[in-house]
């Protein structure tokens, strides 16, 4: 293509994207009940990222006393495994044959296994030693996430090939973050949930309370929500890799495991958006950890009960906020991009880290809403934004290499952002050690260790969003050049 047309390509792209969009619309819209039905995933995505980290605290350390650093070492051990497993469950899915498809067989049974596994976690018998919990509460949680791996990666895959349409994406995962907020509504209630019940008799013990309540969610939240993109998903880029069956066996060949990971770390633009991720993820889940500790030792003198009520409460703050910010985040998105978008939210969270500084304190319970109001956004643009990024780095891609490969990125992504959450556990938990909490005292921790612990949120939640700022700058991928990236994709290998 001459130099000059290419220019004028991008310039119509640029400047009359309604023509553009209209067409795009009118045929690669999703329709809505599949949308709904592929983004219940993200409930199960949610309880699979999430649910474990935020209740082994309180379950393992604040119940059964074990020390917060050797679980914050536990919690990271799954994510050497995960460096394995998932760039291998990639690789299967990308290459995997069947007349139900690529995906969708791997997500129905990684649902399944999930839940199993997860209620087992919490059956760890409470006579045991600090040490034996410890090895029963690593090798379930090892089981429960390669069990996740086999759900998320097929699953991440498929939301990125739903659609070839640019704004559409961002569409598409706006639904599955929006069934990762009613899932905020749930997580952090488990907890008081289960003390509820024990006050009301319903069990006998703290203990069988809490196993209940976990068993309750392994079987709806995720079972249940996790087959169904499984069963009502449409895996629309494996037909046209069906069709081009003979194009892609010469990639098989030519693409080794080792290389395609590789050229999937190679490709610059997911570079900045995994590095985003990490920073992100990070800066996030340790504000959440120790704003947890904050409401219950420092906030409420060491009542665990009320403390997690008021963490509850915040959670379903930031769900409210969530839903609320979800159609504004699309429509900003559309209306702007995708980059300016993530910059004015990282904007707001590097404000909202200021906010923390006043309202965890003592006597301005009433006030942390504050902090789901300014904050909801941070993970909205995760799960949206940054999602249907990562959708168009695929087609980038495919252009380069001449083969589809969502589950590899998926695949690598996903380990990225378990990782984060992890390392953001590990580092919480060492933290609390080096400002020198012990729950034995309860509320009476010292002046400096209440200080310590309100400048590693504040500080752990603006920093690493900073960092990220000024990184996005390095994305190369603009919405003019993801028009170009499709036109010239549906040249060689047709329309999808």
């Amino acid at each position: 293509m001459p130099e000059n047309t290419k220019n004028e390509d991008l310039k119509s792209d640029t400047t009359a994207p309604d023509s553009t969009t209209t067409e795009t619309k009118e045929t690669n819209v999703v329709p809505l009940k599949e949308k709904i039905l592929v983004g219940m995933g993200g409930m199960t995505m949610f309880h699979g990222n999430t649910t474990v980290k935020a209740t082994a605290m309180p379950f393992f350390n604040m119940i059964l006393g074990v020390n917060p650093a050797l679980l914050g070492l536990a919690l990271a051990i799954p994510r050497i495994w995960d460096a394995f497993t998932d760039p291998l469950m990639g690789r299967i899915s990308d290459r995997f044959h069947s007349k139900y498809g690529r995906r969708r067989p791997f997500i129905v049974l990684g649902a399944i296994l999930m839940g199993l596994s997860f209620g087992m976690i919490w059956m760890v018998p409470t006579t045991w030693s600090e040490g034996s919990i410890m090895a029963w509460f690593l090798i379930t949680s090892l089981v429960f996430y390669t069990c996740f791996t086999i759900f998320a990666v097929p699953f991440t895959s498929m939301t990125y090939e739903l659609t070839p349409n640019y704004n559409e994406r961002t569409t598409v995962m706006g639904h599955v973050t929006l069934w990762t907020k009613v899932s905020e509504f749930t997580y952090q209630g488990l907890i008081p949930v289960a003390g509820i019940l024990l006050t009301w008799g319903v069990f006998s013990t703290q203990i069988s309370s809490i196993r209940m309540v976990m068993w309750g969610v392994a079987i709806f939240m995720i079972m249940l929500f996790g087959v169904m993109p499984g069963l009502f998903g449409k895996e629309r880029y494996y037909k046209a890799k069906a069709k081009a069956k003979v194009r892609d066996e010469v990639a098989v060949k030519s693409n080794g495991f080792w290389k395609t990971v590789g050229q999937t770390f190679g490709n610059k633009a997911f570079a900045v958006l995994i590095t985003l991720t990490l920073f992100q993820i990070v800066a996030g889940f340790f504000g959440s950890t120790l704003d947890y500790y904050l409401l219950v030792y420092y906030m409420f003198d060491g009542d665990i009960v009320v403390g997690s009520l008021w963490k509850w409460y915040l959670s379903m703050s930031y769900a409210v906020c969530g839903f609320i910010g979800i159609p504004i985040m699309l429509w900003f998105s559309k209306r702007t991009s995708k980059l300016i978008t993530l910059r004015v939210v990282y904007i707001l969270v590097i404000i909202n880290g200021v906010i923390r500084w006043f309202v965890y304190t003592p006597g301005n319970h009433q006030f942390i809403f504050f902090d789901a109001i300014f904050g909801s956004l941070y993970w909205v643009a995760v799960g949206t934004v940054m999602q249907s990024m990562i959708a168009d780095v695929c087609d980038d891609d495919e252009l380069k290499h001449g083969e589809r490969r969502e589950g590899m990125f998926a695949a690598v992504f996903g380990w990225v952002t378990k990782t984060a959450i992890s390392a953001s556990m590990l580092i919480g938990g060492v933290s609390l050690v080096m400002v020198g909490f012990d729950a034995d005292l309860g509320g009476a921790q010292s002046d400096s260790t209440f200080l310590g612990m309100r400048l590693v949120m504040v500080l752990g939640g603006m920093i690493p969003n900073a960092l990220a700022l000024g990184i996005l700058t390095f994305y190369p991928i603009t919405k003019a050049r993801a028009g170009e990236t499709r036109r010239a994709l549906e040249e060689r290998r047709g329309t999808v």
